[in-house]
Order: structure tokens, then sequence, then C-alpha cells
């Protein structure tokens, strides 16, 4: 169980959501799920019900009762989701500001294989803060439809709320990770009694999850595109290192078009495969550029240069084999798409890190892997995603 601590507005949701995309990535492989108690409480409100900043007073019983059952609906479906055959981690998401409540939280995995480890969220930088309160308050559904600037306010005042019976995590017998102004680029993380493969991982990633720092015109972006058209796309052969295709040279000459009409002045990277097709379509990109061998396409074996309809005739029983189930197909002497979205792990992880705008010209395949993490697409799926050529694709994450 991994337990999200801090007061409103730190970002803990932004993690959970993170950390859930890469348990639940074939990179790791973990079924993981998200409990967000704000979305039962809302789930639980009356239609016509407010819940203002005096619902989160401590001395509102109406408000405290409401809170509470909110709470123990999600922890029942948190330990079901525990106790099923599928369940393997389970991301509670909530303030969880007191040390009682921390403790009712710990209790629920004592006595069986499930250790509770606590993330806690600290922000002290006022900039930070006042971007994060206004991007919250836009989607906020306990705001919808108020004025940004009320909305505010009154999300202040439910802080405050929270900050009169705040108390900070200082059990050393706890698991926790304390993360401290980490957006800033100055801040630091304290690790406590944390060991283990999967928390390790865990800990791992969180150092590598960056957002945009305040100030900056607007956010940073990654763009995933295909490489041109190539030639051997042209002859419907799969693999291979060749050139683009006249239709593909003329896609490599407009991206730079393309792209430049959606950056702001921000620093940008391109990152290439090793292979001549991207390479080609990025040349004229006015930007530095990174060759990633992790971003190759799928390596198809002893396949490679045929076309579908010749592996069929020469191979059938492989073609049978990739037919029935296309993510766990290897190519014999190649790769499977299990293999791939293993292999784009490190890019994965350089996305996350990465402050600047990125733009990825890579291949089908593996494009399908870095789109399915960013976007929690179930793996059985990602072997059937749509990646065409000559396509832009944008992500905000």
């Amino acid at each position: 169980v991994r337990t999200q601590v801090g007061l409103p507005g730190r970002g803990k949701t932004f993690l959970c959501n993170k950390i859930v995309h890469y348990l639940n990535s074939r990179m790791l492989g973990h079924a993981t799920r998200h409990f967000n108690v704000g979305a039962y409480r809302r789930i639980q409100k009356g239609a016509h019900e407010v819940q203002s900043a005096a619902f989160f007073d401590h001395t509102n019983e109406a408000g405290m009762e409401a809170r509470n059952r909110a709470l123990n609906a999600a922890l029942d479906d948190l330990m079901s989701w525990l106790r099923s055959d599928s369940g393997q981690v389970a991301v509670f998401d909530a303030t969880n500001t007191t040390e009682s409540r921390r403790n009712l939280l710990v209790r629920p995995s004592t006595g069986s294989s499930s250790i509770c480890s606590l993330v806690k969220t600290i922000c002290s930088d006022p900039a930070v803060l006042e971007q994060n309160y206004r991007n919250k308050m836009k989607y906020s559904p306990d705001y919808k439809g108020v004025d940004v600037d009320q909305a505010v306010a009154d999300f202040l005042a439910r802080i405050a709320k929270y900050e009169e019976v705040y108390e900070p995590i200082a059990d050393r017998n706890l698991h926790y990770i304390k993360l401290t102004d980490m957006v800033t680029g100055r801040g630091y993380m304290d690790i406590n009694r944390i060991s283990g493969y999967l928390p390790g991982k865990i800990v791992f990633f969180l150092m590598q999850v960056r957002v945009a720092r305040p100030g900056l015109t607007s956010v940073r972006k990654i763009f995933l595109t295909r490489h041109g058209e190539s030639q051997y796309n042209q002859k419907g052969l799969i693999g291979g290192n060749s050139s683009l295709s006249e239709r593909g040279e003329k896609y490599a000459r407009a991206l730079p078009g393309a792209l430049l009409e959606r950056l702001s002045p921000l620093s940008v990277a391109v990152w290439t495969s090793t292979l001549k097709r991207t390479i080609e379509t990025a040349r004229s990109l006015p930007f530095p550029k990174l060759r990633w061998k992790a971003l190759d396409e799928i390596n198809a074996g002893i396949c490679d240069g045929m076309t579908y309809e010749g592996i069929a005739d020469k191979y059938p029983d492989e073609a049978a084999a990739r037919k029935r189930d296309k993510l766990r197909y290897r190519y014999p002497a190649g790769e499977s798409y299990m293999d791939v979205i293993q292999r784009v792990e490190p890019v994965i992880i350089e996305l996350e890190r990465e402050r600047e705008t990125v733009v990825v010209v890579a291949h089908q395949a593996v494009l399908r892997a870095v789109y399915a993490y960013f976007m929690n697409v179930p793996p059985e799926d990602i072997p059937r995603l749509a990646m065409p050529l000559h396509t832009l694709i944008e992500l905000t994450p």
C-alpha cells in the first residue's frame, strides 16, 4: 500500500497518477489501483450539498461524519482489491495529515503480506503553490463553474482548516518517503525504512518525476511522430534500415513548420532512433538531437525485410502465432512487443526527468509503447494502437 500524505494542493494526486502508470506499465507489470478519497466524498455528496471550506473544519460534526464515511468506503474497496487475485499494489490518495489517521491506515496492512509506505509531499515555495492552486481550480470537480479567484480563496480557507490539525511525520518506525520542494530544483528526499525491489523502484522513479517550474510561459510538451514514409514502407517490407521515400522527404520538410507553430520559445530536444529513416526525418529540425538505440524499431529477426504476406507463405506457424497473441509473440531471433516495452524504460524515465520539450521521432511499435505509458493504455491494447505515418501527436504530461 502506498499512502499519500500532505496538505491540499501539494501535488499528491499528480504523483499518485504517475506512480500508478509506472507500476501498471509492462515495464514493471504490477497490477495497481488508485483510491482517491475525494472522489468517494464527491460520489456520496447530496445533490444540493455545498462542501465549502467550512465543510472541512474539524469541529464540523456533519462534515467529519461525511469525510469518515468516504474514507471507510475507500478503505473497504482498497482491502477488497488487495485480497483479490489480481490486486498487487494500492495507492491511497488523501491528505492523511494527522497521526491518528495514518495509524488507521497502517493497521489494515498489519498481519498480512502488505506493507504500508507513506509518501509525503511538502512544498513551501509561494510561487509553486500559487501555480498549483490555480491549475487545480481549473479542473477540480469541487469548484466546477466557480470563478477561479473565488475558488482559490475558498481553497486557501480549506487548507487553513487542515493546517489547524496538521501533524508532521515524526515516527521513525514508519516506512516513508518525504519529498520536500522537489519542483524547485533545490529540494531533497528523506527516505526512511524503505527497502526491497518495488519500494526501491518507486524511490528511483520519484527522483525522476518533474513538473513545470513556476514562471514559465507554458508547460513542457512531448511530441511523438513516426519517421516519414520509407522505401521499405512503400514496398510493404518490415524492419530494415532504408532511407525515406519521396513522400517521406516531403513530411520531413513539413515537420519543422508544424512543430514551430506549436512551440513557445522554450528549449527543445529531438530524440531519434539510430536508424536512417528517423535521422533523415529529423535532420531539418533546428534543435539539438540525440540518438537512442532504445528507440529502434522492433527487431523482426529472421522476418526482417519481408512482407507480412511473405511471412505467412514461408513461416505460416509464425504468422498464426503472431495473430493469436501480438503482444507476447517474439519473432525468431528477434523481439516481441513485451521486449520493446522493457527496452524503452530508460527512455520513459528520461522523459519524466526532462524539463524541456522533447520531440521523439521513432517507429510504430516503440511509439505505441511510449504513448501507452503516458495514456495508461492496458498492455493488451498496445499492439493495436493507431500510430499512422505523417502524424504529430502532442502530449502534455
